[in-house]
């Protein structure tokens, strides 16, 4: 992970001799004309934000089942056959039980739910970063040069929490078997026909009830898709510098010139109230932040910062 090095938006006018020292030896000379006005000023890596997507949930598979479509109706079963029998010696019989199918074997498809365990993950929404703060140090508090000691503090990185859901165990179907169903039937059959006299006997009938399957039983599978959510991240562009600018003077400061750089501020995002013509916090900050964004030098109104903003 990278840190960066931040400077405070506004230095003090004893940091100036240090400041110069430190861009002469990092850049060319800089020719300073009577009457102008300058300033060393920090140009802040520029932060770079973005969407990031993030899955919540993965894809699933689904299954539905259709249940058999059964039709109950009836069937006819002979309990006494038909015979020719005989007025003087009658026909004798002997009983006969049997097992009669009334319902078949159905298997059927159940459901077993997907199983989900909740997790948490850990997203980092801001990268750390050092920055430069105002201390005292190595003595510089009792120099009379403008010596000013600058001290690094870091900024941890600042991460955030998302719950996800996390499939285990998919969603799956097992078969239960309802066994068939049989209806105890007894009988009665010819052991010994009868003689001499002929008689017909017609058969005895019995109706049973009886389920048949009209439709079988039917599974589909479909398949969810993953869930996502999309988070803002922010990253930040190029190292931290300490730049010398020319900066509009006070005298030059006038409300008309103040006025159109409010304007031009609200116009681009950055709002500061209403426009004054007076150079106060708010409007400072607004450039400021406006500044930081274009990757500008921050804290001082200079003639960079106005180009940017299309005010001559």
């Amino acid at each position: 992970m990278r840190s960066f090095l931040w400077l405070p938006p506004l230095l003090t006018a004893a940091s100036l001799s240090l400041a110069a020292d430190l861009t002469a030896e990092q850049s060319d000379q800089v020719a300073i004309s009577p009457g102008q006005c300058w300033v060393h000023a920090p140009v802040a890596p520029r932060p770079v934000r973005e969407e990031v997507e993030v899955v919540v949930q993965e894809p699933s598979v689904r299954y539905s089942v259709t249940p058999a479509q059964l039709q109950e109706g009836v069937q006819q079963i002979v309990t006494r056959e038909g015979v020719r029998t005989y007025r003087v010696i009658p026909a004798t019989y002997k009983q006969v039980t049997e097992q009669v199918l009334v319902k078949p074997e159905i298997e059927r498809s159940v459901v077993v739910p997907a199983v989900y365990e909740e997790r948490d993950a850990v997203l980092t929404v801001e990268q750390a970063k050092t920055v430069l703060e105002p201390c005292q140090a190595a003595g510089t508090r009792y120099a009379r040069s403008g010596a000013i000691a600058l001290c690094a503090k870091e900024i941890p990185a600042r991460e955030e929490t998302v719950q996800v859901r996390v499939l285990v165990t998919p969603e799956t179907t097992r078969v239960v078997r309802e066994p068939a169903v049989y209806e105890t039937v007894t009988r009665w059959v010819v052991d010994q026909p009868a003689q001499v006299i002929e008689l017909d006997v017609q058969p005895e009938l019995t109706t049973l009830a009886k389920v048949e399957t009209v439709t079988p039983e039917q599974t589909r599978e479909r398949t969810e898709p993953a869930v996502t959510r999309t988070m803002s991240v922010t990253r930040y562009q190029g190292e931290p510098q300490v730049a010398l600018r020319q900066a509009v003077c006070d005298s030059d400061l006038q409300p008309d010139l103040i006025s159109r750089l409010q304007a031009a501020l609200n116009r681009r995002g950055y709002p500061l109230g209403n426009v004054d013509g007076k150079l106060g916090k708010r409007t400072i900050s607004a450039l400021s932040e406006f500044q930081a964004d274009q990757g500008l030098a921050v804290g001082a109104v200079t003639y960079e910062s106005l180009e940017a903003l299309g005010i001559r």
